[in-house]
């Protein structure tokens, strides 16, 4: 029985990290890291484990910001703070933790710089973008700049500079990249955020309207993607090619928003496209800086 109940509250910590979505985010650290310094490394792994745990903290924060408004929403009511699987104290702890280590790490492993850019990163995303989001619909224009930064950290960490050109770029593609998906979400779950007390754009525009806003943002994130290659980020040219056809296939897909009315399963779909655009440019990159390194 009180096995049983350790391997739940493990599974709510879980939960609360949010790993899906900070995964892939310090993904994005160990590829910047990369690009600098192409070797697999003790340091490149235990600085993306700080960007991993500063993630979370974020993540954590967030939700104890947010209890109230999970709590009105059907999609969210069910998470550990709202559900009281893991109380508010509980989660402040949690957050602390993960706040220490995540910088520990990536201050020992990387430097000063790359530590403070990470808890920048916090201070915008739960002083700033979390906040914002309750006053108005476009907060994820700013909020998406916390996308840009996990890059910037590996990059720094590395030993590379704020205001080099490959991580500009690179900040650049994934800044644009965090749009789509929320506009994606709003479509989705617009009414649910409505309901909440929350401003959405589904209040605003029609769904036509914020189709073509969220293919607009699509065809943004190709040209920062084909950015990479102009300005000789990535330098082969069978790699290049690869990016060039991923690109044109998710205009493709995208344009299809636009002509037609998207169901939930259909932006599921959607969602899944992006992903795997961004997941293919990242693999992209790391087999680029492998082959000119041979």
């Amino acid at each position: 029985m009180n096995s049983n109940k350790f391997l739940n509250q493990v599974k709510n910590y879980l939960e609360l990290s949010k790993l899906k979505i900070m995964i892939p985010v310090s993904l994005t650290g160990f590829t910047g890291f990369f690009i600098f310094e192409p070797q697999l490394s003790l340091r490149i792994i235990l600085v993306s484990t700080g960007i991993l745990f500063l993630g979370i903290s974020a993540s954590v924060l967030n939700q104890i910001q947010e209890t109230d408004l999970d709590y009105r929403m059907k999609r969210t009511q069910k998470r550990p703070l709202p559900a009281k699987l893991i109380s508010i104290p509980q989660a402040f702890v949690f957050f602390f933790i993960m706040l220490s280590a995540g910088t520990f790490l990536v201050y020992s492993y990387g430097n000063l710089i790359s530590a403070l850019i990470g808890l920048f990163t916090i201070f915008w995303y739960n002083g700033i973008y979390t906040y914002a989001k309750r006053i108005t619909a476009f907060a994820v224009v700013p909020g998406a700049f916390t996308g840009a930064l996990p890059p910037l950290i590996g990059w720094v960490a590395a030993g590379g500079g704020i205001w080099d050109k490959p991580v500009i770029f690179l900040e650049f593609l994934f800044f644009t990249g965090q749009i789509p998906h929320f506009w994606l979400l709003v479509l989705k779950y617009g009414e649910e955020y409505e309901k909440a007390g929350m401003p959405s754009l589904t209040g605003i525009m029609s769904r036509q309207q914020i189709n073509r806003l969220t293919f607009t943002w699509v065809v943004t994130s190709v040209i920062a993607a084909l950015f990479l290659c102009y300005f000789e980020i990535i330098h082969n040219t069978l790699i290049s090619g690869i990016l060039l056809i991923a690109s044109v296939f998710l205009i493709w897909k995208f344009s299809r928003l636009v002509r037609t009315t998207a169901d939930n399963n259909s932006l599921r779909l959607y969602s899944a496209f992006l992903y795997s655009y961004y997941f293919l440019i990242i693999i992209l990159l790391i087999s680029d800086r492998i082959l000119i390194n041979r």
